[in-house]
């Protein structure tokens, strides 16, 4: 077996974006990890290394972008329940939620991971329930509390799946093609916003 060509971090993030640019270009499908490994231009004993399986891999690409997008729909959250005294609005809420996510329209690659995993593939990955409690747990519980407070006429349960369906629609709104959102400009979140608040709102 040649030698690794190197074990540090510079070598693991540089397999982390090279694999996730590929991705994104081909399709998970397309990829393997020699092709990831050539196009990093390590062995795939390096990529075995830092990873373990392509699997694993891709997780962590998801993980990546998942983690520090919801910790920014947290710090909004907060943000605009500070400003309104403890009780945000219906619009404020949603666009804290809605916002950090459209940023990944600009981040072809970034938002091909997200989407890719959020609409079904992460739900084959092991352990997915520890992992769903881990990145998504936090997020749900905090808006799905400060939805019901800014929709009182709502049921806990109510408000939970119109949670769940929000999700779903922004998962939607990243999957459209890079030309058509580019032609949207602002009013996907616009209108994204607009929608969602009139569904907590009846």
């Amino acid at each position: 077996m040649p030698p690794l060509k190197s074990a540090g971090p510079g070598t693991r993030q540089r397999i982390l974006d090279t694999a996730e640019q590929l991705f994104a270009d081909e399709g998970p499908a397309a990829v393997t990890l020699r092709s990831i490994a050539a196009a990093a231009d390590v062995n795939v004993a390096a990529v075995n290394y830092h990873f373990g399986s392509k699997e694993k891999l891709f997780e962590e690409m998801f993980l990546r972008r998942i983690a520090p997008l919801n910790e920014e729909r947290l710090s909004q959250l907060a943000t605009c329940t500070a400003e309104a005294g403890g009780k945000p609005t219906l619009p404020a809420i949603v666009t804290a939620y809605v916002t950090p996510a459209l940023a990944l329209i600009d981040n072809a690659s970034a938002r091909a991971i997200v989407v890719q995993y959020s609409l079904g593939r992460v739900l084959a990955l092991p352990q997915i329930d520890q992992m769903l409690v881990r990145y998504y747990d936090r997020v749900r519980t905090a808006f799905v509390a400060a939805l019901h407070q800014a929709a009182p006429h709502l049921t806990e349960q109510e408000v939970v799946w119109r949670y769940y369906w929000m999700g779903g629609s922004v998962m939607v709104s990243l999957a459209v093609p890079p030309g058509m959102a580019a032609r949207a400009e602002g009013m996907i979140a616009r209108e994204l916003i607009a929608f969602m608040v009139r569904g907590f709102a009846l």
